[in-house]
């Protein structure tokens, strides 16, 4: 039997109101996240992905719509709570780029020192690659691991647009180890003296907490190096492939469901001749389902996968110059959400590489069909 291809996700609607409704006051106002944290659907929701055995919240979600574990479903999931407020999702604890690269990585000792605090209390981690002279361009960081004076292993560098950061108990830092690039699991409260993180200020997405991190000396020990029984290339790029390629959807999906939560908006005030943009809309969402089949079953296609989110962006920031242009300004100056909903929509360009890197890798989809070798 077919599975159905739109769940109906109507049933979790009151609770996704929360985040339309305490998204813009999260910007201000860090302590509104309590509420949120005290809607056990949300929490759920939050935690899909992560391993059941640290889930605490594993089966408190309703899963009669879909199954959490198909990936399609699951990017299903995220284009619609972001028709609410992607931020807001961005802002909650739990699952993250992180931890899916501990599962891969991680041996069992650190998979449970990773993963075991998220049993009791809320878990916000961060993923740091990206630094201010290189971007997300892995190949040529330079945070790196070297050794002191006494042969110990020290951490020294900077990464820049880094989310989760501000409030987050752990996270891994993609740094240089000789010929390699290695993951390196970071607990920031043990060692306040060496390591520093500076909020940024976006323009939107602020539920990311973007962060600037520093490194100074901290020290490093080899329990703390992801990948160690994986031979050079698997402990660095490759995982980080593999987990960019997981995510790179998701960020799509959220820039899709923003688009159609501004799409809706600006229906409901009247607003003519978006056929267009609804047909636009349509046609990448059935691009996501398809990246998402294939994902699932092991035949993942980067070039696709970029296309969609360069499509997903394009149309979001569209959609969201059509605001201040065509709705009536008393309903555009004083309509807060939309504002802050309107300053999301061009921020989904700080999530994972930029538009330059991905409208390379789209190109060879049209390449591809033309039969070229690419």
């Amino acid at each position: 039997m077919a599975r159905k291809r739109v769940p109906d996700f109507s049933y979790l609607d009151n609770h996704l109101l929360k985040f339309a409704e305490f998204g813009p006051l999260l910007e201000t106002q860090p302590d509104a996240m309590e509420v949120l944290l005290q809607d056990e659907q949300l929490m759920a929701m939050s935690h899909i992905g992560l391993p059941k055995a640290y889930n605490h919240y594993y089966g408190a979600l309703k899963t009669e719509h879909f199954d959490p574990e198909v990936f399609p479903d699951f990017l299903q999931l995220a284009e619609y709570i972001s028709r609410f407020d992607a931020s807001s999702m961005l802002a909650m604890p739990g699952n993250s780029l992180s931890c899916r690269a501990v599962e891969v990585l991680g041996t069992e000792a650190q998979q449970e020192r990773f993963f075991r605090p998220f049993l009791s209390d809320p878990v916000w981690t961060f993923f740091a690659v990206s630094e201010p002279d290189v971007g997300s361009d892995a190949q040529h960081i330079s945070t790196a691991l070297t050794q002191d004076d006494t042969g110990a292993l020290i951490l020294n560098g900077r990464k820049y647009f880094i989310g989760g950061a501000q409030k987050a108990s752990t996270g891994l830092v993609l740094a240089k180890h000789g010929h390699h690039s290695r993951l390196v699991m970071i607990e920031p409260n043990q060692y306040p003296a060496h390591f520093q993180v500076e909020a940024l200020h976006p323009y939107g997405l602020l539920g990311t907490g973007l962060s600037a991190l520093t490194f100074s000396d901290l020290p490093v020990t080899e329990a703390q190096l992801l990948g160690s029984t994986q031979r050079g290339l698997r402990q660095g790029m490759n995982a980080i492939n593999y987990v960019f390629e997981k995510h790179r959807p998701l960020v799509a999906a959220m820039a899709l469901g923003t688009a159609y939560g501004l799409l809706n908006a600006l229906d409901q005030y009247g607003i003519k001749g978006l056929n267009d943009d609804w047909r636009q809309y349509h046609a990448v969402y059935a691009l996501m389902l398809r990246i998402g089949d294939d994902f699932h079953a092991g035949r993942a296609k980067v070039h696709l996968t970029s296309l969609l989110k360069v499509r997903a962006c394009r149309l979001v920031e569209s959609v969201a110059n059509q605001l201040a242009e065509r709705l009536p300004r008393e309903i555009w100056l004083t309509d807060y959400r939309l504002q802050k909903r309107y300053r999301d929509a061009f921020a989904f360009e700080y999530m994972e590489g930029t538009s330059n890197i991905h409208r390379l890798n789209a190109y060879r989809s049209f390449t591809a069909s033309q039969g070229s070798p690419l």
